[in-house]
């Protein structure tokens, strides 16, 4: 009787000793999502003539400097924001026009990564979901509308 309990008792400390705990450990990717991130794309769809040079395009960014953004991802899962975000009016046939809001700041809230994806939660709860790009270095926010919206948010470390 005892060796069988000496037996079970090192069965099973084996077992809770063992190394492979059905995890597998740490995403490699956490490290490469904390940071620093800049807007670096604000898609739209249809191409729009923004400044009114006669060239129309689907970053707003590439026409409207002040729109900018920046997201922070620190190490203790907490997030914030700072930028200035677009206020996008309708005028007629397909037309819009485009301004900067006030610069903007947001102490944010948790954020998690599973996957590939980056989900921010602000402080009521809302969640904004972000696909990691781990090649590019990109968080891109999809929304996939059309004008007066937008179609998706970019950004690069």
């Amino acid at each position: 009787m005892k060796k069988y309990f000496i037996l079970a008792f090192l069965v099973v400390v084996t077992l809770a000793c063992s190394d492979d705990d059905g995890g597998s450990g740490p995403d490699p990717n956490l490290e490469r999502v904390i940071g620093t991130w800049q807007l670096s794309e604000l898609r739209i769809s249809p191409e729009q003539d923004i400044n009114e040079d006669g060239t129309t395009t689907t970053n707003i960014l590439d026409e409207l400097p002040c729109v900018s953004g920046v997201i922070t991802l620190r190490s203790d899962n907490t997030w914030s924001f700072s930028g200035n975000d677009v206020i996008i009016t309708t005028i007629t046939g397909g037309l819009f026009k485009f301004f900067c809001s006030d610069q903007l700041r947001m102490s944010g809230g948790n954020w998690d990564l599973q996957g590939n994806i980056v989900r921010l939660a602000d402080e009521v709860g809302t969640v904004t979901q972000f696909t990691f790009d781990s090649e590019a270095l990109t968080l891109t926010n999809t929304i996939g509308q059309v004008l007066p919206e937008l179609q998706a948010e970019v950004y690069s470390k």
